[in-house]
């Protein structure tokens, strides 16, 4: 687990945790190790600040704010209902699944903001949108809105054969592992009508609340 990680999983706000995980991941000075708490409480105090998510995903790409638009709503309807959830209750891996397409069929417009100049896929751009799907599978498994979560890392991407930018795609994941206070999700995209995914990736997330 990095020093992120670990910083994450016990609480962002803490200096005093801050510290200890600093003590037990490497011998630090003391002016080594207040510079990194003041860098990391800095980096922390941001997310009071941000904008509004429904703005901020105006910037991104047309799938990173159709995916931050329906976490959104999603957030707003678990925060309006008066049920309590039930963070006892067994949920499996198919309660988590989450599929989003690219309409490249008959969306020129989204086609040609994913091809690159040699015509083949901007495989930058999918990663942004890996991100955000990964996000909406994560909470879909928490649905707690006072729930923050965090990308701790992408262990590894997978990527096999070329694609075919004139078929469309189908981004698909699910959380596969759950511990304490991180959660680990596993993603894949195909064309549609192929048994294969071209891509198949891993992220472990972090929860924490703020």
């Amino acid at each position: 687990m990095s020093t992120t990680r670990k910083i994450c999983a016990r609480g962002l706000s803490s200096s005093s945790t801050i510290r200890n995980v600093l003590h037990h991941c490497g011998n630090h000075s003391k002016v080594q190790q207040q510079g990194r708490i003041n860098s990391w409480q800095r980096m922390f105090s941001t997310l009071e600040t941000l904008p509004p998510l429904i703005y901020a995903s105006k910037h991104k790409g047309p799938i990173v704010d159709q995916l931050w638009t329906l976490r959104l709503q999603a957030k707003q309807k678990a925060a309006a209902s008066p049920d309590p959830i039930d963070m006892k209750r067994p949920r499996p891996p198919s309660e988590s699944m989450t599929k989003i397409t690219y309409d490249f069929e008959s969306d020129d417009f989204l086609k040609e903001q994913y091809r690159n100049p040699f015509g083949g896929l901007r495989f930058g751009k999918v990663l942004e949108d890996l991100d955000a799907l990964a996000g909406n599978i994560a909470f879909s498994h928490v649905q707690d809105p006072t729930v923050n979560i965090v990308t701790a890392s992408v262990d590894r991407i997978r990527l096999s054969g070329a694609v075919d930018m004139d078929r469309n795609q189908q981004l698909s994941g699910k959380v596969t592992f759950v511990g304490s206070s991180s959660m680990e999700i596993r993603m894949q995209c195909k064309g549609d009508g192929e048994d294969d995914p071209w891509m198949e990736g891993e992220c472990p997330f972090l929860l924490s609340i703020l």
